[in-house]
C-alpha cells in the first residue's frame, strides 16, 4: 500500500528504494541537496539534524504539517534519536524516545545489557573524578575511550600506556577493557518483534575490509544468533533492522553494541549482492508493514568491500586499477574519487574513504584470493 514516508538520512539505496516501491517520499538533509535527487520527491528539508535534536524547529514543524507522514525512516546513527522525537511529534507509533536511546547512547547501552544478563566487556563512564590510574587498575590494558553516542570507530582511542590513557581521556567518555577475539557483526531484519533474516558480516580489518557471510563453525554461528537475538528481545525492537557488533572470544561471543538501524560500510549493498534479494527494498517494507515474503533466501557465494585508503599526502602515481578490474570478474562497484595531482588527507574515521571496491566471488576461498590480489596490485605512489 502506497504510504508517505519521510526518510531522515541521506543515503542512496534507501529513499530510491522507498520510491521504486511507488511510496511517496520527503527527504531530510542536513545539507543543501543536489536538484537531480529532488527529481522524484515529494518533499524535502534541508536543515541540520543536531539543531533539532534536544527540540524539532519552528520550520522543520511547518514543514511536517505540509505532509500526511505515514512512516518515518531514520538510516544514520546520527538521525536515529531525530527519526524518535520526529514520530512522537506526529503521533506515530514505534520505539519511543527512551527506548531509541538504548541503541544509540553507548552507556545506556551497556547499563541496559548489563542488567538483561548480556556478557559484555568492563566499561566505566570518565568524568572529573576519574584517574588514568583508576580506569587501568579497573580495566586493565590497552583501554578503549570513545564517544558514547557515535558509531563506528570514529574517534575510538587504544591506549597501551598509562601516559596515553592520561592524553586521551576527558569527561563524558566512555572506557572499555579491550576484548581479544575476531569482530563479527550481526544485521537483523526484524517484523513484529521476530528475526526474520540473518547475516553475520566478518571484519577482516577494522575499516579496510570486510566479508559476507562470515566463515564460522555452524555450532559458533548458532551461540552468536541466539546471543543477538536476545539482545533484539530484550532491547525491544519491534521492526526494521539491527546492526549488532560481536567479539568472538575463548570464552564465547560477547555484546560489543546494537544500532537500530541499516549497517553503513556498503554491507547493504554486500547483503544485496549474496542473497539475491534488494536489502534495502526489505528494509522499507518491514518499516511500512508490507511484504516481507523472504522465507526461502538462500546465499550464493559470497561478497567483500574493501575501502581505498592508501595514506596520506599528494599523489605521484595510481596503478594497478585497469589490472583489476581485468582480473576480478566479479566487480559490481568501483568507485575511485581521487586522481594524480589530488591531496588525500590522513585517515581519521570510517567513512574517510578515497575510493571502493565492492566484489562477488564463488567461494570464500575465492573471496579471500581476490582480496589479496588488490592489495597486491593497487599502488599508489605520493609525492
Amino acid at each position: 500500500m502506497k504510504k508517505c514516508i519521510l526518510v531522515i538520512g541521506v543515503r542512496r539505496g534507501c529513499y530510491q528504494a522507498a520510491l521504486k516501491l511507488g511510496h511517496d517520499v520527503i527527504l531530510w538533509s542536513d545539507k543543501k541537496l543536489n536538484p537531480k535527487r529532488k527529481k522524484d520527491l515529494l518533499g524535502f528539508i534541508e536543515e541540520s539534524y543536531s539543531e533539532n535534536f534536544k527540540g524539532l524547529s519552528p520550520s522543520v514543524i511547518n514543514k511536517l504539517k505540509e505532509f500526511k507522514i505515514d512512516r518515518v525512516v531514520s538510516n544514520t546513527e546520527e538521525t536515529v534519536m531525530l527519526g524518535a522525537f520526529v514520530r512522537e511529534h506526529l503521533g506515530l507509533k514505534r520505539l519511543a524516545a527512551d527506548i531509541t536511546n538504548r541503541f544509540h547512547s553507548k552507556l545506556v547501552m551497556k547499563d541496559f545489557a548489563m542488567k538483561c544478563d548480556v556478557p559484555i566487556t568492563k566499561y566505566k563512564i570518565v568524568d572529573d573524578k576519574t584517574s588514568a590510574e583508576d580506569l587501568v587498575n579497573y580495566l586493565g590494558f590497552p583501554v578503549v575511550l570513545k564517544p558514547v553516542d557515535d558509531s563506528g570507530a570514529r574517534d575510538v582511542k587504544i591506549a597501551t600506556m598509562l601516559s596515553e590513557v592520561e592524553e586521551f581521556m576527558k569527561p563524558g567518555l566512555l572506557a572499555e577493557s579491550f576484548v581479544k577475539g575476531r569482530e563479527v557483526s550481526v544485521e537483523t531484519f526484524v517484523k513484529d518483534g521476530v528475526p526474520i533474516f540473518h547475516n553475520i558480516t566478518e571484519y577482516l580489518h577494522q575499516w579496510r575490509k570486510s566479508a559476507v557471510p562470515a566463515k564460522l563453525d555452524p555450532d559458533l554461528k548458532a551461540k552468536i544468533f541466539a546471543l543477538n537475538d536476545k539482545v533484539v528481545k530484550d532491547f525491544g525492537v519491534d521492526r526494521g533492522m539491527t546492526h549488532a557488533e560481536f567479539y568472538l572470544t575463548d570464552d564465547g561471543p560477547v555484546f560489543g553494541e546494537i544500532a537500530i538501524r541499516p549497517p553503513g560500510g556498503y554491507y547493504m549493498e554486500l547483503i544485496s549482492k549474496t542473497y539475491g534479494f534488494n536489502a534495502w527494498e526489505l528494509y522499507i517494507n518491514i518499516c511500512c508493514g508490507d511484504n516481507t515474503d523472504y522465507q526461502s533466501i538462500k546465499e550464493d557465494g559470497c561478497s567483500g568491500v574493501f575501502i581505498i585508503h592508501p595514506g596520506d599526502g599528494v599523489i605521484k602515481t595510481i596503478d594497478g586499477v585497469d589490472k583489476i578490474k581485468e582480473e576480478l570478474q566479479g566487480i559490481f562497484e568501483f568507485s575511485m574519487r581521487v586522481e594524480v595531482g589530488d591531496t588525500i588527507l590522513p585517515h581519521e574515521t570510517t567513512s574517510n574513504e578515497v575510493g571502493h571496491i565492492l566484489f562477488w566471488s564463488p567461494s570464500r576461498d575465492q573471496l579471500d584470493i581476490d582480496f589479496a590480489y588488490i592489495e597486491s596490485h593497487l599502488k599508489f605512489e605520493f609525492e
